[in-house]
């Protein structure tokens, strides 16, 4: 029943019951060209009259890709990027991922993997003198078998009490709370599976230290600048103060909803990106351009735990569904809400990035999707 709503609001607006003015950003879309079958001009005719239809009712702000067969038939943008001065949305609007910035971090691992400089295998204790926790591998900071605690919920708290001098902790100080603090694992590692931020800031403090690069240097040079990334980047409100094409988070009755109180981590979070840069970083994964295929298999393959007796549909920073055709991840931060689904057998793909937190998109990322196949 929780997504009838849904699939009855499928079928009235594209039964075309919608009337009224129309105020998407035409002069920013892009719609399949005639060339392409009606098949394929429907679905991008569909999409795009539902977003209509929810932005028209206040419900949706942002942009949308999508790709069938390699194609983009439909790229559009719907709303403002900063409803303060009412600047009109394209498709170079950058907008910050939330945890679709975890791919990024896997890749940077795959890389240093392939080049011989680490193993998903090797012990964090291997980069992390004093860290507590004896059996803990990068593989289970991949795919969430590390039993790691989320940190979340605990900075939160130290930083409204003062029991640390900053109001903006960092990913050091993430490693220093579990050094000194010795929160409890929530299982033995690697016998469960629990999603945790945790995992992917020490991930990135890896890629660092094994790189002996900045985070946001050695994804720049090795993965945003080779595949033309223009828009992408790794923001830190110290390091970072403009964000070319910046787009602003709000929440529905249209307060500005921007800070964050982790914005200056990286790793799990805080990658600002565009539709226009997701296409080229899409398109990427099916090459070897960054890695070899038999890599990112790996990177998408489910993860095994407790003995190898149970899988979870995870990868390395990807949801999986079961049949192990489709990957995708959603993310939230300071007033954004994003979603990526993509074949893994068939190159299609939908990006959808929001900047208004109040929804929950992942419901039309999947409806849109399913029309591909």
């Amino acid at each position: 029943m929780k997504y009838l709503w849904f699939s009855c609001l499928c079928f009235i607006v594209l039964q075309g019951c919608i009337f009224g003015k129309d105020d998407s950003n035409k002069e920013n879309s892009s719609i399949t060209p005639s060339s392409q079958d009606a098949y394929v001009s429907k679905i991008a005719y569909d999409a795009d009259t539902l977003l209509k239809y929810l932005h028209q009712r206040k419900n949706f702000n942002g942009n949308i890709m999508v790709v069938h067969n390699g194609l983009k038939i439909l790229q559009k943008s719907y709303g403002y990027a900063d409803f303060r001065t009412k600047t009109i949305l394209t498709s170079q609007s950058n907008f910050r991922m939330g945890s679709l910035s975890k791919q990024f971090t896997a890749m940077a691992i795959m890389m240093l993997k392939e080049s011989g400089k680490l193993t998903y295998e090797d012990n964090i204790r291997k980069f992390f003198r004093g860290f507590p926790y004896p059996n803990i591998t990068i593989r289970q900071l991949l795919n969430h078998t590390s039993g790691l605690p989320n940190y979340g919920e605990y900075f939160a708290k130290v930083v409204l009490t003062s029991k640390y001098k900053f109001t903006s902790p960092t990913n050091q100080d993430v490693l220093l709370w579990l050094i000194n603090e010795k929160p409890k694992l929530y299982f033995k590692s690697g016998e469960s599976w629990l999603y945790t931020n945790t995992g992917y800031i020490l991930l990135a403090l890896i890629v660092e230290k094994v790189s002996r690069k900045p985070f946001f240097e050695y994804l720049q040079q090795r993965i945003f600048g080779p595949l033309d990334m223009t828009s992408t980047l790794v923001y830190d409100k110290k390091r970072t103060p403009k964000i070319p094409h910046r787009v602003y988070g709000f929440r529905q009755n249209k307060r500005l909803y921007d800070d964050h109180l982790f914005d200056r981590m990286f790793g799990d979070s805080n990658i600002y990106s565009s539709t226009e840069d997701l296409y080229k970083w899409d398109q990427a994964l099916r090459t070897e351009r960054l890695v070899k295929q038999s890599t990112l298999k790996e990177a998408f393959s489910p993860t095994p735990y407790f003995k190898n007796l149970f899988k979870k549909n995870y990868g390395f920073g990807w949801h999986l569904d079961k049949a192990g055709h489709t990957a995708f991840h959603s993310g939230s931060s300071g007033g954004f809400r994003c979603t990526i689904m993509r074949g893994l057998e068939k190159d299609n793909c939908v990006v959808l990035l929001t900047n208004n937190e109040d929804g929950r998109y992942e419901n039309i990322t999947k409806t849109i999707f399913d029309w591909l196949d």
